[in-house]
This record gives C-alpha cells, sequence and structure tokens, in this order.
C-alpha cells in the first residue's frame, strides 16, 4: 500500500493503478488519478533543475523536467502509458523512473511495472528490471553506483520488498524480508550510502498503518524510527545526514510535512494544515540544504491554490513556486556540483 500525495489509496498492482486522488479547497474541488511513491535521496550542491510528473492530456502520468523556478518545462516521455518517479542520478546526467510501458496486457491480473533509466535529456531509455510483477519507486546511492527500489516480484497479493541493484541492472539482492502481513517500500539511501530508510506497512488496505524503518544495505540493523500512527508515507534524508523530511497522515486523508531527527524521536509538523481542508505530500530537500520542496494544496488570501511549494526547514516561507495551479507530483531536485 501506498498512499497518494494529498490523500489515501489503495495498492494497485500496475502503475498506473496504484492510486486515487481527490484535491478539496474549500468548494473548489481538483480530482486527479493520482499515483504515489517517490524515491529520493537528495544529494549535496547547489540547486539545479526539478524533475516533476504531470498528466498529460489522454490521462497519462509523463515526466517533465524544467528550472527551479519551473520556467523553460520539457516533457520528456510521451505515450499510451504511464512514466513517473523520476530521480535524478548524483551527477545530473541521468534520471531513474517507472513506468508500466511493458506491461502487454494491462488489463490482466498479472500487472506489470518496471524500472528504467535514460539521459536526463530523455534519450536512450533502458529498462533495468525483468518485468517480473511491480518494480518502483528507484533511489540512487549517493556515487551512483547502486539503484534501489520496491518490488513484489509478481506477488500476486502484492506484498513487497526492498531491493538493491547495481545501476546498470545487474547483480539483484534482496535487503528486506517482511513477513506477512507487513510490506515495504519507498527506499532511500542515506547521505553516506550505508543505510536505507523505508516505509513498511502492515497490509495493503489504504488504510494500513506504515511507520519509517531504516536498515543497513545487507539487510543487518533494522531500526524503527517513528510510530505506525500517524502512517507515514514519502521522505527524504537532509542532505547533512542529520535530518529526515516526511509526509504522514495523522488526521486520514489529507498529509502533513514533518521533520525528525536522522536517529528518530518526536517528529514536528512543518505544515499544520487545517483538517479535512488542506494537503502537503512528496517532500524533497533542495542540495544546499535550505528548503523543502514539497506538492501543496491549500487556500491563500482566499484563493485556492495547488501545485509544487517550497518553505524554509523550520515551515517559515512557504510559498507556490509558480503563479500557475499545476498539479506536478513527486519533484526530485537536481544537485549541481556536489
Amino acid at each position: 500500500m501506498r498512499r497518494t500525495p494529498l490523500g489515501t489509496h489503495t495498492e494497485g498492482r500496475a502503475l498506473v493503478k496504484r492510486s486515487s486522488l481527490i484535491l478539496m479547497v474549500v468548494a473548489v474541488v481538483v480530482s486527479a488519478a493520482a499515483l504515489a511513491g517517490s524515491s529520493r535521496a537528495t544529494s549535496p550542491g547547489r540547486n539545479g533543475r526539478i524533475a516533476y510528473m504531470v498528466k498529460d492530456r489522454a490521462g497519462h502520468w509523463q515526466i517533465w523536467v524544467a528550472s527551479s523556478d519551473l520556467s523553460g518545462a520539457k516533457k520528456l516521455t510521451r505515450g499510451r502509458f504511464d512514466s513517473g518517479w523520476a530521480v535524478w542520478s548524483p551527477n545530473g546526467k541521468r534520471l531513474a523512473f517507472d513506468s508500466n510501458r511493458t506491461d502487454h496486457t494491462p488489463n490482466n491480473s498479472d500487472h506489470v511495472n518496471d524500472v528504467f533509466v535514460m539521459k536526463a535529456d530523455g534519450s536512450g531509455v533502458r529498462k533495468l528490471t525483468d518485468s517480473r510483477g511491480v518494480s518502483g519507486d528507484t533511489a540512487w546511492s549517493p556515487s551512483g553506483s547502486l539503484l534501489a527500489f520496491d518490488a513484489d516480484r509478481g506477488n500476486r497479493k502484492g506484498f513487497s520488498a526492498i531491493y538493491v541493484m547495481h545501476a546498470n541492472g545487474r547483480k539483484l539482492r534482496k535487503v528486506t524480508r517482511p513477513r506477512h502481513p507487513l510490506s515495504d517500500y519507498k527506499p532511500r539511501f542515506s547521505p553516506d550510502g550505508t543505510h536505507l530508510l523505508f516505509n513498511r506497512t502492515r497490509g495493503t488496505a489504504e488504510t494500513a498503518p506504515s511507520a519509517l524503518f531504516s536498515v543497513r544495505l545487507d539487510g543487518s540493523g533494522l531500526h524503527r524510527l517513528t510510530p505506525f500512527s500517524p502512517r507515514v508515507d514519502d521522505t527524504d534524508w537532509s542532505p547533512d545526514g542529520k535530518r529526515i523530511v516526511l509526509e504522514a497522515y495523522p488526521h486520514g486523508p489529507y498529509g502533513d510535512i514533518y521533520v525528525i531527527n536522522a536517529n528518530g524521536g518526536a517528529p514536528v509538523n512543518l505544515t499544520q494544515n487545517p483538517v479535512g481542508k488542506a494537503g502537503s505530500a512528496d517532500p524533497a530537500w533542495s542540495p544546499d540544504g535550505t528548503k523543502i520542496l514539497f506538492l501543496d494544496n491549500r487556500v491563500v488570501n482566499g484563493v485556492p491554490r495547488t501545485g509544487l511549494a517550497t518553505m524554509n526547514p523550520d515551515g517559515s516561507e512557504r510559498q507556490f513556486i509558480s503563479s500557475k495551479n499545476i498539479e506536478a507530483h513527486q519533484a526530485d531536485w537536481e544537485a549541481i556540483g556536489g
């Protein structure tokens, strides 16, 4: 089970079915069949381009890249399938993402979703996983030599574990071994490359409790960082490795953004959204460590707004990046000269 940005959903077996979303602010409703899951670990450096995903006119999710102020946006993927969850390689030359383009029988129960890499301009697309079930939520190691991701490996009940492979798709190995009804999602490498954060859920129902865990790359040292309530979803390490930003749902379908120390402790609510009237999701730290990038949905000066936003790590100076309402999900910030 993964939770949608700004809402909840039931985990599906194909990327196109992995979530549904209704964004609501007062009397204005913005709806979308949203996809969840980001798998980023912010590399230190100067703030570069932003990758994100937006639905096209045919209803398919596609990957875009824009400058840090969202100008000069360029669409990188196309086609009658979904592509999303793009994350920058540490050197900014490639993007890892996942897509259901390899599911040639999307209407049956055996759904397929794979991990891919491509150049930063959208060329040179290469499939890395073996089309065995649903794989996604990819994360780069700080060196760029490894990729972590979650996968159900064709498990018909949809239960997932965390895997690591070389960045060329070779030497796949299993890191976590959850037992029914547990399931693991959304790995993120620590900045020193020794640990992974991941989201562990109890079951696949949309209301299943979830908590944040860390583990060494060899599967040892499993450690729970948060309780199973409030339910935890997307997370990211700060570039210095001292803090973790996370998305959680303490009051139902609308999320808030929190920060905790890297060794755990009480989460601090940065957004403090009005219960049932606003939501924030998909947090990612800026490479220079001064901002948190996230998807926001709230009323500003009486006007309903939704789009990518930034705030300081203490929650201050919260503002939308663009004056336009753009439902851009799962943004990831490129690091320059890290």
